[in-house]
């Protein structure tokens, strides 16, 4: 899975993706994960680029694509 640092947003801390299995993986400030199923390449390129990847990730990834929470993740554990 690649990963990116998110850095330019407040709520999320980082992301990954992983384009065999079309996952996202975002990581919360709060330590909270969630994994986003089916998510095409196009939108996690379009989640890098955005200047508010908390607010891309609200509007544009949350309700269209199923998503499992992990509770409380360290940063870089592997699921």
């Amino acid at each position: 899975m690649s990963r990116q640092s998110a850095g330019r947003s407040g709520a999320v801390r980082s992301v990954g993706y992983d384009p065999t299995t079309k996952a996202l993986l975002v990581i919360c400030e709060s330590a909270d994960a969630y994994r986003y199923a089916g998510v095409p390449k196009e939108v996690y390129d379009a989640l890098l680029a955005a200047p508010s990847r908390e607010r891309f990730v609200r509007e544009s990834i949350e309700g269209r694509y199923p998503r499992e929470k992990y509770p409380c993740m360290m940063v870089g554990e592997e699921i």
